[in-house]
């Protein structure tokens, strides 16, 4: 299992205490000596035994990137990119699951999902995530929401909204849990989605009223790193509700930062869904 050595040894050394003094009654000096320096562990029990010693959440000293070699950091980064070609080169060529550490493997699977779904192949998609569900540890909590997350998006793309809405309050009330414990640390970018995707379902039942609150507390956890896809998304969403409430003003902003960010994000097939209700306004997109 990869950890973060260095912050291990920071804890430590904050408490006043020597590695020997760590390790006594839980493992030899050596190995609290090799995973400060080598950030590597064999032994869950071991490790959660040194971070309660340490009265530190074992969450924030397991890494879950990957040695450059089986690097699935650069594969969801290209995902996030939109450039799905390079995320399916790196994910065949150079990740390969068998090498991967244990706990990496659901993130595996949920990378492939994605690209998956990208193709619209729901069903292989599906398969992948349930592969990530049984893979995936009670400590990987933003691994976690964003399998719920992933898979809400494949009922949508089916056109089926109960199930979408199932996973959807799944991720929601796992949220809720999940926020509530010390140091949860969850990845702002699958909160922002989680509530775009309640909002997006609301906005299905004409609850507008509804879908704008989930979109404000979206807005919330939105900043300078979240995902461009979802600045999209969000802005063409309350775009809808604006239309809704017949408020054409605010309707036709939202469909412009839609559109425009979706245009920077190289996102054609989003640019194709936004025009049609910029040209129902009788906004040219041409003179903007």
């Amino acid at each position: 299992m990869i950890i973060r050595g260095n912050l291990l040894r920071q804890h430590r050394e904050a408490m006043g205490l020597s590695q020997r003094a760590l390790a006594d009654g839980i493992c030899h000096q050596s190995l609290v000596s090799r995973m400060e320096s080598e950030n590597h562990i064999t032994s869950m029990v071991i490790l959660q035994e040194l971070c309660h010693r340490l009265q530190l959440n074992m969450e924030n000293i397991v890494s879950f990137d990957e040695p450059n070699h089986n690097n699935l950091s650069a594969v969801r980064n290209a995902i996030n990119n939109g450039d799905y070609g390079t995320a399916k080169n790196l994910l065949k060529k150079q990740c390969h699951i068998n090498r991967l550490p244990q706990e990496a493997k659901p993130l595996y699977h949920v990378l492939h999902g994605k690209l998956e779904l990208n193709k619209k192949n729901y069903y292989g998609a599906l398969n992948d995530l349930q592969n990530a569900s049984m893979a995936v540890t009670a400590l990987q909590r933003s691994l976690i929401l964003e399998i719920e997350t992933v898979t809400t998006e494949v009922w949508l793309g089916l056109h089926d909204l109960a199930k979408a809405r199932f996973c959807n309050e799944v991720a929601l009330s796992k949220l809720r849990s999940f926020i509530q414990m010390k140091n949860s640390n969850i990845d702002h970018n699958t909160i922002v989605t989680i509530y775009r995707q309640s909002a997006q379902l609301e906005l299905a039942n004409e609850a507008t009223e509804s879908a704008e609150r989930f979109l404000n507390q979206a807005q919330r956890y939105v900043s300078a790193q979240t995902f461009a896809c979802e600045i999209v998304k969000l802005n063409f969403i309350r775009g809808r509700v604006h239309q809704k409430d017949n408020e054409i003003k605010a309707s036709c902003r939202a469909y412009l930062r839609a559109y425009t960010a979706a245009e920077e994000l190289g996102d054609t097939v989003m640019m194709d869904d936004i025009k049609p209700y910029l040209l129902a306004q009788n906004v040219d997109i041409f003179d903007q």
